[in-house]
């Protein structure tokens, strides 16, 4: 008799706050130098923050990675609807 199969699925886990402010500066349209200076933080710790967000949500870029974030709703964007 084999033993039962059970699927195991681990979704990554959720940013942390200061993981949600950095991607929100950065939805915003900041640089990752101008969002470390807004957060009262070193450029290091943000673009390493960044690079292991992309790392741990497999997002090959910035832009997917905000956009990740987005979707996930764990971040809020506005955006502006001009009239044509």
């Amino acid at each position: 008799m084999r033993p039962a199969r059970l699927a195991v699925y681990q979704s990554p886990r959720n940013p942390n706050p200061r993981e949600r402010r950095i991607l929100t500066l950065l939805a915003e349209g900041h640089t990752q130098k101008e969002a470390a200076q807004r957060l009262g933080i070193r450029s290091r710790a943000v673009t390493s923050s960044v690079s292991l967000m992309r790392t741990r949500y497999a997002a090959p870029t910035n832009e997917a990675l905000v956009a990740l974030a987005v979707r996930l709703q764990w971040i809020t964007i506005a955006i502006e609807c001009f009239e044509l």
